[in-house]
C-alpha cells in the first residue's frame, strides 16, 4: 500500500531537530540534467575529511538518538557502497537513515508534469531547427519569436511546480520521515542530526514550530588556503552555532 504523506506530532517525546548544512548542495530534480548524470564527482557523493571531522565532533557534542541524511539526487547504493560518512556513523554505533519523498508520490506528481516536458522538450527542438535553416538570425521572425516565448512560458510554469515539489513537498515528507524514525526510540527526550542543504533550513525550522520541536542550526563558513603549489588546496571548515 502507498505510503500516505501525514505530520502529526509526537507522542509522550520532546525531540530537539539539529539542522546540519551538507558540505556541497543536494540538489533536486525530477530529471537529473544530462551534465550532472556523467559528473562521477556528483554521482560518488564525495566528502571531504574535515566535513567527516566535523560530523565527529558534532556527534560528541550533541550525542544523537539517530542521524538522517537527505537522500542526494540520483544516490546510488552500489556507487556509494562505502559511503564515509554512513561508515563514520556506523562505527559510532548510531542509527543512520537517508530521507527524501517517497518513490511513489515523487512518480505520481512527476507525471502529472509529463506533458509540461514533452511540450517544453518539442519546442526546443523546433527553435533549434528554425535556427539551422534560417541563413541569418531569425530574431525577427514573428513566428520564431512566438515559439520562443511559448518555450520560456511553459518553462517557467514547470520550473515553479518543481520548486514546489522541491521544497514544501520534500520538506514534508522528510519531516515525516525524521518522526518516524524518533517512534522507533524509547526515552522521552531524543535529539536528531539532520543532514541536508540549507535551502530547506526555513521550511523545516516552519514544519518543527508547527510540530512542537526544538531546532538548532548548524551552518558551515569555508576558507580556502593556498599553501605553497596554487594547485593545492586545503579547506577548512568552521561551526557557526
Amino acid at each position: 500500500m502507498p505510503e500516505v504523506l501525514e505530520l502529526k506530532p509526537l507522542k509522550n517525546k520532546n525531540l530537539k531537530l539539529i539542522l546540519i548544512e551538507s558540505e556541497f548542495p543536494i540538489d533536486w530534480w525530477f530529471e537529473v540534467p544530462k551534465d550532472y548524470k556523467e559528473d562521477l564527482f556528483w554521482n560518488l557523493h564525495l566528502i571531504s575529511k574535515e566535513y567527516l571531522q566535523l560530523i565527529n565532533s558534532l556527534i560528541k557534542k550533541y550525542k544523537p538518538n539517530f542521524i538522517l541524511e537527505e537522500r542526494p539526487n540520483s544516490w546510488s547504493e552500489e556507487l556509494n557502497a562505502n559511503d564515509p560518512l554512513k561508515m563514520l556513523i556506523k562505527k559510532r554505533g548510531i542509527p543512520f537513515k537517508h530521507t527524501d519523498i517517497s518513490e511513489n508520490a515523487e512518480l505520481y506528481l512527476s507525471s502529472a508534469l509529463d506533458e509540461h516536458r514533452s511540450m517544453v522538450k518539442n519546442l526546443e527542438k523546433r527553435i533549434n531547427g528554425i535556427m539551422k535553416e534560417f541563413k541569418e538570425k531569425p530574431e525577427n521572425d514573428e513566428f520564431f519569436q512566438r515559439l520562443v516565448l511559448w518555450k520560456e512560458y511553459l518553462q517557467l510554469d514547470y520550473n515553479i511546480q518543481e520548486d514546489e515539489v522541491r521544497y514544501k513537498v520534500r520538506e514534508a515528507w522528510m519531516m515525516m520521515n525524521i518522526l518516524k524514525f524518533a517512534k522507533e526510540f524509547e526515552g522521552k527526550k531524543l535529539k536528531c542530526l539532520f543532514i541536508c542543504d540549507p535551502r530547506h533550513f526555513n521550511g523545516l525550522e516552519k514544519l518543527s514550530l508547527d510540530l512542537g520541536i526544538e531546532t538548532e542550526q548548524v551552518k558551515i563558513s569555508r576558507r580556502i588556503k593556498t599553501e605553497g603549489v596554487g594547485e593545492i588546496f586545503e579547506k577548512d571548515l568552521e561551526i557557526d552555532i
